[in-house]
């Protein structure tokens, strides 16, 4: 690694650590533990909670060269973010689907697992397989205020039916509607972060492109065909991925620490975000700069 590499790499590292302190500061305040608040609080402050905790296995991780890896539980970080947000916003309905989802979850795999490997199926006495499915079919439906039966979890696939970047659109326009003065950036995030951590998760070629080289191409004895070369690095340390994955992630927690300091009206937190930014973003990608 080139002294350039090094010192930002230092440097993202620093502050991802600032960040984590930071949002460790907030979620583990006096005003917190002896706050009234409710359910959609507790739901969305353990979510907050596990992104930090996200925060700080990411920073582990690209310390260890696992930048790859590191890329991907940035999407899982994101998603726990904007799932807090939205039910803090939103309120106890989403709050309450997000826990009922279990019970609907816990019986649809279990039923086609059975269904189809009847082997790996877990060994549930009768009894406790009509209780499961009784708490699936108490949560499956919903009924609207005007009579209607629908779905509460739409094809099953998920808690909500909503997808995140509809989610991540809710959650600013609450925020702006709630605190007019305050940066809305649910959907900024989205794109800057978990876009780009995608094709990690799933394992895409752009996750891999990076240990590919294009060797020269040859001809072939078959004149329809060529022969392409293509090398392989099998010792990759990915520095310079490690430093983007290190700003993508930064730029989430602190959107995320920015967007509690509003809802708590933290005054401290905030000064402390503002600062932060001043310092910081100049140097940060232009993503960064809209938070």
């Amino acid at each position: 690694m080139s002294n350039v590499k090094k010192a930002r790499y230092k440097a993202v590292m620093q502050e991802s650590v600032e960040l984590g302190r930071a949002l460790q500061r907030l979620l583990w305040s006096k005003t917190i533990d002896h706050g009234s608040f409710g359910f959609e609080f507790a739901v969305s402050y353990v979510l907050f909670l596990r992104a930090e905790r996200s925060l700080a296995s990411i920073r582990s991780l690209v310390s260890l060269d696992l930048s790859d890896d590191a890329m991907a539980l940035i999407r899982v970080m994101v998603e726990k973010i904007i799932t807090a947000e939205y039910i803090l916003l939103v309120g106890m309905e989403p709050a309450l689907d997000f826990v009922r989802f279990q019970a609907f979850s816990t019986w649809r795999n279990y039923d086609e697992t059975l269904k189809a490997r009847p082997d790996l199926a877990p060994r549930y006495t009768e009894a406790v397989v009509r209780e499961l499915e009784a708490a699936h079919n108490v949560v499956q439906f919903r009924t609207l205020p005007d009579g209607t039966v629908r779905k509460r979890f739409g094809r099953g696939h998920d808690w909500t039916d909503l997808s995140l970047s509809k989610r991540a659109e809710i959650v600013d326009e609450l925020l702006k509607a709630r605190r007019p003065r305050a940066t809305a950036a649910a959907v900024t995030m989205f794109y800057a972060s978990y876009k780009k951590s995608a094709a990690y998760l799933h394992s895409s070629f752009e996750s891999i492109v990076r240990s590919m080289e294009k060797g020269e191409t040859e001809p072939s004895t078959d004149p329809e065909l060529s022969e392409l070369r293509i090398g392989i690095r099998t010792r990759d340390k990915g520095h310079r991925l490690g430093i983007e994955t290190l700003h993508i992630a930064n730029a989430a927690a602190f959107q995320m620490l920015a967007f509690m300091a509003e809802v708590l009206n933290d005054e401290k937190t905030r000064k402390w975000a503002y600062k932060f930014a001043a310092k910081k973003l100049p140097d940060h990608p232009r993503s960064l700069k809209h938070l």
